[in-house]
């Protein structure tokens, strides 16, 4: 595993607590040890602050398309949002950074800092695109017009000085996103539903909030 800081480099203190006061879940406390951040998608409205937000920690500008979460739009037969982001998965699960032809791979957790890493010194960029294309949620990120490297949610890190804060969390107007710890959730599985393609959540929310049709309940059906 590659690790981005020298041998014996002191790591610096992770805020058990954001400093700004707002009116989102900034008051909330962090989680300290590794986390990530988990979507609700039966919250989600689809408004899309999430993406503004994050685009304008990164990159100072409103953009959805530099976003490192996504809210796919999908009609369930009703329009409905399906949240999707990096869930910081374990090192045996990282499909990423098992694809990533560079040695050691320039797509990584880093131990330090607590989230991924994409090293842009090393990455092949857009003449590879192994990592985008093995993440099975599609939460590697490419936008050839914004970046020449992919990225990754980074948990708002963004001088990867060990400071997380994600701003999607706290801006998210309908609780739909939330901060936890990865120790406290239910484990790691490649089958988890956060896990899963935004395409296979929206086929479960679906027959989820809509499992009859017309006429299962007999001819000539529910009015």
């Amino acid at each position: 595993m590659p690790e981005a800081r020298e041998a014996g480099k002191p790591v610096p203190e992770q805020r058990s607590r954001p400093q700004a006061e707002g009116w989102g879940k900034e008051p909330y406390p962090y989680p300290k040890g590794p986390a990530a951040i988990e979507c609700d998608e039966m919250k989600c409205v689809g408004c899309g602050i999430c993406q503004m937000a994050c685009s304008m920690q990164h990159f100072g500008v409103i953009n959805k398309e530099l976003a490192r979460i996504q809210v796919r739009k999908y009609l369930l037969p009703l329009p409905k949002g399906v949240q999707m982001t990096c869930v910081q998965c374990a090192e045996e699960e990282r499909e990423c950074q098992k694809a990533c032809p560079q040695a050691p791979p320039a797509v990584y957790f880093d131990r330090d800092t607590l989230h991924m890493v994409v090293d842009v010194e090393r990455c092949l960029g857009l003449s590879c695109l192994l990592c985008v294309d093995a993440c099975p949620a599609r939460a590697m990120r490419v936008y050839r017009a914004g970046s020449d490297t992919p990225f990754v949610c980074d948990l708002c890190d963004t001088d990867n000085s060990g400071q997380r804060d994600p701003q999607c969390v706290n801006v998210c107007p309908c609780g739909a996103l939330s901060y936890k710890s990865i120790s406290a959730r239910f484990g790691y599985s490649i089958q988890d539903l956060l896990r899963k393609h935004p395409d296979e959540k929206a086929d479960l929310i679906a027959r989820r909030l809509y499992p009859l049709t017309k006429t299962s309940m007999g001819n000539p059906g529910w009015r």
